[in-house]
C-alpha cells in the first residue's frame, strides 16, 4: 500500500509537470524575451541609439532570433539580420505583422504567433512601441522561432521521465524496506496474540524497538503476564473451593452416617457430632457468603448505607466475638486503648473488614500469637489499624495480598485456610468508601493492616 500510494504520487506529479512544461516554459520564456526588449528600447529614449544597436544584436544573438526597428510608416530603420535560426523567418507583410505593427502604434505591446510559409515552423513575433521624449517614434519588432524552445521543453521531458523512473524505483525501494519495518513486527504481535487466543499465556513478543509498535507489543507482552496470573488464579480457585468444600461436605456425611448407624442413641456423642455438622454447614455458608459478597462488591451492585455511629464501641463488640476463637487458636486477640470518635461509613460493612483482617491474622500467626486493634487519631481522619505477630508477608507477594483468590501461605495449616476471599473483599469495601488502606510488613515479626474513616 505504501508503495502504490507513493507510485501515484510520483506519476500524478511528473504527469503535471509533462502537461503543463511546454505551456509554462513557452509562456516564462516570451516574458523573459518581451522584458529584455522594453529594456533595450528604452536606450533610444536616452539617446543611447549605438548602444540600443550593440545591444540589440546581443540579444538576438544570444536568443537565437531577429529584431527590426520600424519607424511609423513601417519603413526599416535597423535590422539585425539573419543570425542563426531566429533569421529564417522573413520579415513579410502579412495581416498578423500588420496587427502587431498597429497595436505598437498604439502604445501597447502585442504578440501573435506565425507561420513560415515554406517550413511550417511556427515563430512568435513580439511588438514594442519605441518612446523618445515620451512621444511614439518607432515599433521595435522581435521575431522569435519557437523550434528551440520546443527542442528544449523536450529535452526537459525526458529529464522529467527519466527523473521520475528513478524515484519510482527509489520509492520501491523505500516502501519495501518500510513495509516489512512495519509488517514484520505486527505479524510477530498477531502471532503472539493467536497464541495467547488458544491459551498460552506464555508466549512473548520478542521486540527491542521504542516506537508505537515496540510499546504495543510490550503492553501484549504485560498483558499475557496478567493472563497468566488470572489464569493461576483460576486454577488456584477450583484447586480451594475444591479441597474447601470437600473437607466439611466429608465431615457432615461422616458424622451424620455415625450419628445414623452408631450414636443415634447416644445423647452426648450426637450432640457433640450434631455441634460438628452445625459448625461445618456455618463455614460452608461463610465460603458461599464471601464469594457473594465479593461478586457484589466487584459488580457495583452493592449498596452502602452510611450512618454515624461510635468507633470505639464498634472495636470493642467486633474483638469480642473472637473471645471464643482465641481459646481454640491460642492466638489472642486484642483491644488496645483507642481514641473515642465517632464516624459516618456503613457500619456493617466497616465490621467485616475488621471481622476479616482480624480473621486474617489469627489464620497467619502461630499458637501464642496476638492481634491487636487500634485506633488512632490522624487529623480530619482515624486510622484503624489491625498488627498481628505472625511471620510477615514475603515482598514478593505484597502486590498481590489484596487479589481474590490469593494465599500467600500455600502450606497447610492455620495460614491455608480459606479461599482467599477475605482480604478482596476488604478492599473492595474500602475501594467503595473512597478510604485509603495499605500494609505494612515486618520480615518473620507480623505485619500490620491497616485503614482510615473520616471523622464525622
Amino acid at each position: 500500500m505504501l508503495f502504490i500510494g507513493a507510485a501515484i504520487i510520483i506519476e500524478l506529479k511528473a504527469l503535471c509537470q509533462i502537461v503543463f512544461l511546454e505551456s509554462f516554459y513557452t509562456h516564462m520564456h516570451l516574458a523573459e524575451v518581451k522584458k529584455e526588449g522594453t529594456a533595450i528600447a528604452g536606450l533610444l529614449e536616452d539617446g543611447n541609439k549605438a548602444q540600443f544597436q550593440d545591444r540589440l544584436d546581443a540579444f538576438a544573438y544570444n536568443n537565437n532570433l531577429s529584431a527590426e526597428l520600424l519607424d511609423l510608416n513601417g519603413r526599416p530603420v535597423y535590422s539585425t539580420g539573419s543570425t542563426g535560426a531566429g533569421g529564417q523567418m522573413p520579415m513579410q507583410r502579412n495581416a498578423a505583422r500588420g496587427e502587431v505593427f498597429r497595436a505598437a502604434l498604439a502604445g501597447q505591446a502585442a504578440m501573435a504567433t506565425l507561420t513560415h510559409p515554406r517550413f511550417g515552423n511556427e515563430f512568435q513575433l513580439i511588438g514594442l512601441p519605441v518612446k523618445q521624449t515620451g512621444t511614439l517614434s518607432a515599433v521595435l519588432l522581435i521575431n522569435m522561432p519557437m523550434a528551440p524552445v520546443e527542442d528544449t521543453v523536450m529535452i526537459l521531458k525526458w529529464q522529467l521521465f527519466y527523473i521520475t523512473l528513478v524515484l519510482l524505483a527509489a520509492a520501491l525501494l523505500l516502501s519495501l524496506h518500510l513495509s516489512r519495518s512495519f509488517t514484520r513486527p505486527i505479524l510477530a504481535i498477531k502471532k503472539t496474540a493467536g497464541i495467547m487466543a488458544a491459551g498460552d499465556f506464555s508466549a512473548r513478543v520478542e521486540l527491542q524497538q521504542k516506537d508505537e509498535i515496540g510499546q504495543l507489543a510490550g503492553t501484549i507482552n504485560y498483558l499475557g503476564q496478567q493472563l497468566a496470573k488470572i489464569e493461576q488464579l483460576r486454577k488456584d480457585l477450583i484447586a480451594n473451593i475444591s479441597h474447601e468444600l470437600r473437607t466439611p461436605l466429608s465431615i457432615i456425611r461422616g458424622y451424620a452416617e455415625t450419628i445414623r448407624d452408631v450414636t443415634g442413641y447416644a445423647p452426648e456423642k450426637r450432640d457433640k457430632q450434631l455441634e460438628i455438622i452445625i459448625l461445618e454447614t456455618e463455614r460452608l455458608s461463610k465460603i458461599v457468603e464471601d464469594i457473594l459478597n465479593l461478586s457484589q462488591l466487584q459488580s457495583g451492585y452493592s449498596h452502602l448505607n452510611y450512618s454515624r455511629f461510635d468507633l470505639r464501641e464498634m472495636l470493642g463488640a467486633v474483638v469480642g466475638r473472637f473471645s471464643v476463637l482465641s481459646e481454640k487458636t491460642g492466638v489472642q486477640v486484642l483491644l488496645r486503648d483507642n481514641v473515642e470518635v465517632m464516624v459516618e461509613a456503613d457500619q456493617e460493612r466497616i465490621e467485616q473488614v475488621l471481622y476479616n483482617l482480624i480473621n486474617n491474622g489469627i489464620n497467619h500467626t502461630p499458637h501464642g500469637g496476638t492481634v491487636a486493634v487500634q485506633a488512632l487519631a490522624n487529623g480530619q481522619a482515624v486510622r484503624i489499624e489491625v498488627t498481628d505477630t505472625g511471620s510477615g508477608i514475603p515482598a514478593e507477594d505484597l502486590p498481590y495480598i489484596w487479589d481474590r483468590y490469593y494465599k500467600a501461605d500455600k502450606t497447610a495449616g492455620r495460614g491455608a485456610l480459606g479461599i482467599g476471599l477475605g482480604l478482596a473483599i476488604v478492599k473492595g469495601i474500602l475501594e467503595a468508601h473512597g478510604a485509603a488502606f495499605g500494609v505494612a510488613t515486618r520480615n518473620e515479626t507480623g505485619a500490620t493492616f491497616w485503614f482510615e474513616l473520616k471523622r464525622a
